[in-house]
């Protein structure tokens, strides 16, 4: 609107001009430079309109210009809307759907898995084993949990009977390998509950019993502390997870410790008889109680494994008992050297106690080849050591008691003693 009226000045301005000074009016004389300077000044205005005109031309020209060069971006027209929808963490969401139906007892691993975490020190060793076939196939290590979850979701058993994943780390599992481990092989989330530590209900005794996982609690002689009798404690998680159908089965074992032990585990074997042939030299290093988990596949009947379930994890019982004998026998140890009771710490009992009662199962009354000789021969083994141990157990506890009771005479003895010779002085 102000160029249109300034335009319509300028014309108005010049009509003026003519009429005051014709032709024929010689007294009319060139415009002088103050006047053409003044002159210039009425012409700014319509020469910016132009110019906002011009700039105008070149913006639409320029919109037009890229309107013809866009091309839009193909789309999948048949996405599926569950893929806009699916949670990030499937199996966090399962379990916080149960917890909203009435399960609330996973309420602290719902709270648990809220914390995006990642494992430190993770170690996953993968074992598969063909029905009747002796040789164990190995993958290699896995130690991160986005290479584990690639390798959960690709199709490589090729027909092995039994797959066994080893995983060790330190203290309680990240949410993130809960979410790996739950979502891909689809775990019972009561298990993960164990290994965060919950106070939770979790089970009544005949659901215990009956679940395929179990629990077993550890202790090994502490050598970084000055008391030869303290122990480390951590657990190990054993699931057995049969297939849909078949005979096949799927084992996740989680170690809760990397301490490392200097153990062979031949010495919990019987050695070949003289004049057979000896087996190769072995490395006395220290190793994790994965590693000697895995050492162990080299002393048992390989062929025995799909088929009973219990005898693939036979040898973590047969450390379980070993280190606890340890344990009791340091303390043995040192309550003769100090002639006395020497400090150390309690609840060896109950969990040893705890470790006969699985092996009187078998394991887990959920697990397959129960009725198999093979298990009940390694059942009827163990179950002789456990009670061996938890009789030396008990008794070492007796001599205990009754050290105390002595050592508490004679102090009431002393004082007494001394109250006497106070009162006659």
């Amino acid at each position: 609107m102000v160029p249109v009226l300034a335009r319509q000045r300028h014309l108005t301005n010049q009509k003026l001009g003519t009429t005051m000074a014709s032709p024929q009016d010689h007294s009319h004389h060139p415009p002088s430079a103050e006047n053409k300077s003044s002159d210039d000044k009425v012409h700014q205005t319509p020469l910016r309109s132009h110019t906002i005109d011009v700039v105008e031309h070149r913006i639409n020209s320029s919109l037009e210009s890229v309107k013809r060069s866009f091309t839009p971006r193909n789309r999948k027209p048949n996405l599926p809307l569950g893929a806009w929808t699916a949670p990030h963490d499937p199996y966090h969401e399962y379990i916080r759907t149960l917890v909203a139906a009435g399960w609330t007892n996973l309420h602290d691993l719902d709270k648990y898995l809220c914390n995006r975490s990642v494992q430190r020190g993770l170690v996953v060793s993968v074992l598969d084993i063909a029905a009747g076939s002796s040789d164990v196939k190995r993958w290699p290590d896995i130690h991160n949990e986005l290479d584990l979850k690639a390798f959960l979701s690709t199709d490589n058993r090729n027909g092995a009977s039994a797959r066994i994943y080893a995983v060790e780390y330190d203290g309680i599992p990240s949410s993130q390998l809960i979410e790996v481990l739950g979502g891909a092989l689809k775990l019972d989330p009561r298990f993960f509950q164990w290994s965060t530590n919950s106070n939770s209900h979790v089970f009544t005794p005949s659901q215990r019993h009956r679940a395929p996982y179990l629990t077993l609690d550890f202790g090994v002689l502490d050598a970084s502390t000055s008391c030869s009798t303290d122990a480390e404690r951590f657990r190990v998680l054993i699931y057995i997870q049969p297939a849909d159908s078949g005979r096949e089965w799927t084992g996740i074992i989680l170690f809760s410790s990397s301490t490392k032990i200097n153990l062979s585990p031949r010495i919990l074997t019987d050695p070949p008889p003289f004049g057979s042939q000896l087996p190769p030299s072995a490395s006395l290093d220290p190793r994790t109680f994965r590693e000697l988990y895995l050492k162990s596949f080299r002393s048992i009947d390989v062929l025995q494994v799909p088929i009973s379930p219990f005898y693939a994890v036979a040898s973590l019982f047969r450390l379980n008992c070993y280190c606890w004998n340890e344990i009791i026998t340091a303390i043995r140890t040192e309550d003769q050297r100090v002639q006395g009771i020497s400090d150390t710490s309690v609840g060896h009992t109950e969990e040893i106690k705890k470790s006969l009662s699985i092996v009187q199962r078998g394991g887990s009354f959920g697990w397959a080849g129960r009725e198999e000789p093979i298990t009940k021969q390694t059942q009827a083994d163990l179950e002789e050591d456990f009670k061996h141990l938890v009789d030396q157990t008990d008794l070492l506890w007796q001599v205990r008691r009754k050290m105390a009771t002595i050592q508490t005479r004679n102090s009431e003895t002393r004082w007494n003693s001394l109250t006497n010779a106070i009162t006659y002085m």
